[in-house]
């Protein structure tokens, strides 16, 4: 299995706090991005190492909040048809966390078109946050499915840009984390549309994978530099664990 081996310990006991935020558990990432706070908007867009955090977030939100997560359930609604249920479970056990009750606690739905994407953000969340009472909410390759050639780009920017308002006012209004992951692509109306995203964003960075590391570049941040950070592993992999991220 391949290791990422990082400049300092990887795995970490996160320190003990009472604010509603969450933590990576990851020493080298908490120290890039800090803790992620409620009423944040956070962007990862790049390679898919974006959906790894992602998904592992699901996972720590469900934590104690001494332990760095919010107790909490999560949403995720995958543009990206990329949600996996056996990176959750192998995360969870990781975690300690029994994976069968991980999985019941992350409420997940897919769109498959900008319209489903649409009303699945502006009238299907608000319904699930009534019952559900989730901290964290998981959007994934938001900017994907409004770059279909059947849709105008006027109407997909004017649409998109809707959503990302949305998104914004809701994380402020509602005291939700959210974050919303949009992966690589030539398309020059999703770097359009990406770049719209990260200018509402309170917290963006942009990961890519290259050999042998992955490079993380904190590009927007309320309270810290941009600096980017190189996390070497010793071979390419399509997969990755919370595992990769501990210490060989």
């Amino acid at each position: 299995m391949m290791k990422l081996m990082l400049p300092v310990a990887s795995i970490h006991q996160t320190a003990v706090h009472n604010s509603e935020s969450l933590t990576f558990g990851v020493e080298v990432m908490d120290k890039l991005f800090g803790e992620l706070k409620i009423g944040e908007l956070v962007v990862f867009h790049g390679s898919q190492v974006c959906h790894f955090f992602s998904e592992l977030l699901c996972v720590r939100s469900q934590l104690s909040i001494v332990e760095g997560g919010l107790s909490s359930p999560a949403v995720f609604i995958d543009g990206g048809n990329r949600f996996d249920p056996y990176l959750i479970s192998e995360n969870a056990r990781l975690l300690g966390l029994d994976p069968e009750e991980t999985l019941k606690n992350i409420w997940v739905s897919r769109a498959f078109t900008s319209y489903q994407l649409t009303i699945l953000v502006t009238e299907k969340l608000p319904e699930v946050l009534r019952w559900l009472k989730p901290k964290l909410v998981v959007i994934s390759d938001i900017a994907a499915l409004y770059c279909d050639s059947d849709i105008g780009l006027f109407e997909a920017k004017k649409t998109f840009n809707r959503i990302v308002c949305f998104l914004w006012n809701m994380a402020k209004g509602k005291n939700l984390l959210f974050v919303v992951t949009s992966f690589s692509s030539g398309n020059r109306r999703k770097r359009l549309l990406e770049q719209h995203l990260i200018g509402r964003s309170d917290i963006a960075a942009k990961i890519e994978e290259g050999n042998p590391h992955v490079k993380l570049t904190l590009e927007k941040h309320p309270s810290k530099p941009a600096v980017s950070v190189d996390l070497h592993y010793n071979e390419p992999r399509n997969q990755f664990l919370l595992e990769e991220f501990m210490e060989v």
